[in-house]
């Protein structure tokens, strides 16, 4: 398996990525056993525990499966079961509205899975984001890698491998927007208000605040979007604004 060293921050989520990636395009195949520990950290240029790190959010998220005293690729037929998902479509081919919508449904209930099963290492991977994002007010692409690490750290917490994967494709296909919303408007510092209260919450397993605060997030996030997106072109396939406008009051 050809692995690459990995940037020291957020180190256990490169390898996760790194690894992930290898299992999805086959380089790792069904029923695989992992090398050592050890071959797989100098591979890596990494420690240990960041590598533990990752490889039991891999466990969890239904990649890997610890038996025999390794750790194997999980069997062809749980991949099968995920290969279908509904997001073959270009993002042209969606209404941004609706794309909305579904993260507001889905990112709402994460949120509040991980206040109840968020780990340790769950917990280190957000305050990290959070850190980034302190960091990055300012640098729109720094702004954005260390959002969607949150987003994707959150989601990894909520012990879903399925709702993981559809929370990666929701923002592939926003990816593009987001950047725009970012350079266009003042949203940074609020989402970074928003996110921190949304870490206190799942810190502290208050599952309703968590769910209650990220709906708040998202509401807020939409409403940029349909400021900006829609101050220079029409609405997506004719869709008028006010209908947009009350998909994100609902």
């Amino acid at each position: 398996m050809g692995l690459k060293p990995v940037e020291k921050i957020l180190v256990s989520d490169g390898i996760l990525d790194q690894i992930r990636t290898a299992i999805l395009s086959g380089e790792l195949a069904p029923g695989q056993k992992l090398p050592p520990e050890i071959e797989m950290a100098s591979q890596l240029s990494a420690s240990r525990s960041s590598l533990r790190e990752a490889l039991n959010a891999l466990v969890h998220m239904g990649y890997l499966e610890r038996r025999n005293r390794g750790l194997y690729v999980t069997p062809d037929s749980f991949w099968k079961s995920t290969s279908s998902l509904p997001f073959a479509r270009s993002q042209q081919e969606w209404n941004i509205a609706e794309i909305i919508e579904v993260r507001q449904i889905i990112e709402t209930e994460l949120s509040a899975s991980a206040a109840k099963r968020a780990e340790p290492e769950d917990m280190r991977a957000l305050e990290e984001s959070l850190r980034q994002m302190e960091s990055q007010i300012g640098d729109a692409a720094g702004f954005i890698e260390a959002d969607y690490r949150f987003h994707l750290s959150i989601a990894r917490a909520a012990k879903n491998s399925i709702l993981y994967d559809f929370i990666q494709k929701i923002r592939d296909l926003l990816k593009e927007n987001i950047a725009l919303v970012i350079q266009e408007s003042n949203i940074s510092r609020r989402s970074l208000h928003y996110h921190q209260r949304i870490f206190e919450a799942i810190k502290e397993g208050d599952a309703s605040r968590a769910r209650r605060l990220m709906a708040g997030h998202l509401s807020d996030i939409g409403k940029e979007f349909l400021k900006v997106l829609y101050r220079s072109s029409p609405p997506v396939k004719g869709k008028r604004t006010g209908e947009i406008s009350r998909r994100l009051q609902a």
